[in-house]
């Protein structure tokens, strides 16, 4: 009986073993991190390198698409999405391009 015992502890740690070298494999390959899409555009909004609708504009972020995006905060002046005195930015991140949109441009669900 003891030998029984013996075996099967000796299994399930060898199976412990295993089920915890897994993620370390799956983190290690090559694969694509998803991107976590927190907001979306209202409308077809520019993405600017800066908080300034005269710098320089990097991409457009289209209407309905989604992407990451950070906390507000304040910047150049701006008329968009139905505002015509806005200053405040949000940062954000859509397919790799990083820069800001002006933030009554996104919605967050």
């Amino acid at each position: 009986m003891r030998k029984l015992l013996a075996g099967a502890a000796t299994t399930m740690i060898a199976f412990a073993g295993l089920t915890f070298a897994a993620p370390a494999q799956a983190a290690t390959s090559d694969t694509t991190s998803v991107q976590a899409i927190n907001c979306h555009a209202k409308e077809s909004v520019r993405i600017r390198k800066s908080k300034s609708t005269g710098s320089a504009s990097l991409g457009l972020f289209p209407k309905g698409a989604g992407a990451e995006c950070g906390g507000a905060s304040e910047g150049g002046t701006f008329t968009a999405c139905g505002h015509t005195d806005g200053f405040f930015w949000i940062a954000i991140n859509y397919q790799g391009v990083k820069g800001y949109v002006a933030l009554y441009c996104i919605t967050r669900p």
